[in-house]
């Protein structure tokens, strides 16, 4: 099989998703070190691809931007909106990519994919897929398993290329600012590297029911300042600094709201210096994953076979019997305690 000289990688949302292609970059660029590597990402996952030492050429889509553009009354903001779309397809196709592989697996990457000009487009197989998306594509890959973890997924298009390998690699872009801001953070908190526990009680908003109570991550701050000696921060991403100030409020003193953070990587470098991170089913778990802390994940509805934590060295807890899609407020924090605990032991 000959090796293309250019591909194109199409991931464009969730965060946790981007995230979890990271490994499959890795492998790519492993295996062909000197190929011409493209990336799509929407707007608000850009901070982990950006900069990314293993990708040669990045196209952010402003999914936000555009969107906002189309639902204007002004006429002019429609024209403007065709200029760059006419704009963003040129910059796609100036690159002349041999191969796309499309990640995203639906409409809207198969859009991206077409746009893109590639003779190759390379997708998921039936029923591995969303919105039609095999039909657009040329090549259709059926991934490893039935319901495979999304990483297995995501390297499975690589297959199609003759790439293949059982490593799985993280590789965030590096920033020296994100990392200099959370030392700094952290010595003004009188914080130390290791020296205490990240909880995230936010989840998207169409994913609320995939949330810990609050006052189930308050208790656990408590406990953990009990049991185990160790300061509580509570991390927060946009629209979620209420619900982090509201967990703070509950534990009595034994949680504090983490910083403001400008960016993914921000959160990152501040993650990678957590001993433990809890959270439920959402992006910043990905990101600490690939930040490389151990995590204790909380699941509901969600197969964490499929979206948990990758790799070994993570817990996952689900609720006790019953119908995990309503039973997160079933699972206790003596019990999210232990996993903590055992995890700050073998950190």
């Amino acid at each position: 099989m000959s090796v293309p000289r250019r591909v194109l990688m199409v991931r464009l949302s969730a965060i946790g998703d981007v995230v979890n292609t990271l490994p499959a970059v890795a492998l790519l660029r492993r295996a062909w070190p000197d190929v011409f590597l493209g990336f799509v990402v929407e707007d608000r996952a850009r901070d982990v691809i950006v900069d990314h030492p293993l990708i040669d050429r990045v196209y952010v889509f402003p999914r936000r931007h555009w969107r906002s553009l189309l639902r204007s009354i002004d006429p002019r903001d429609w024209l403007r909106l065709g200029r760059e779309v006419r704009a963003y397809v040129r910059a796609l196709r100036a690159d002349h990519y041999d191969a796309v592989l499309d990640e995203q697996g639906n409409l809207k990457g198969a859009v991206h994919a077409l746009a893109s000009g590639a003779p190759r487009r390379i997708g998921f197989a039936r029923g591995h897929d969303y919105e039609l998306n095999h039909l657009l594509s040329t090549e259709q890959v059926t991934p490893p398993a039935e319901r495979p973890h999304r990483v297995d997924k995501f390297v499975s298009l690589l297959g199609a290329l003759g790439v293949e390998g059982a490593q799985r690699d993280y590789v965030l872009p590096a920033d020296a600012a994100a990392r200099a801001h959370t030392v700094q953070y952290l010595t003004d908190q009188g914080l130390v590297p290791g020296g205490f526990v990240v909880v995230h009680p936010g989840t998207s908003d169409h994913g609320a029911e995939k949330r810990w109570p609050a006052e189930s991550f308050a208790a656990l701050a408590r406990l953990v300042r009990a049991e185990l000696a160790l300061p509580v921060l509570v991390t927060w991403g946009p629209g979620e600094e209420e619900l982090a100030q509201g967990v703070c409020g509950l534990a009595d003193g034994a949680a504090r709201p983490g910083p403001r953070t400008g960016s993914l990587l921000e959160l990152a470098e501040l993650l990678r210096c957590a001993a433990v991170f809890v959270s439920a089913d959402t992006g910043p778990m990905h990101l600490a994953v690939a930040a490389g802390v151990r995590c204790v994940a909380l699941f509901g509805p969600k197969d964490p076979a499929v979206y948990g934590p990758y790799g070994a060295g993570h817990v996952v807890i689900r609720p006790a019997g019953g119908d995990t899609r309503t039973g997160m407020s079933r699972i206790p924090p003596e019990q999210v305690l232990a996993a903590v605990a055992d995890q700050v032991r073998r950190a």
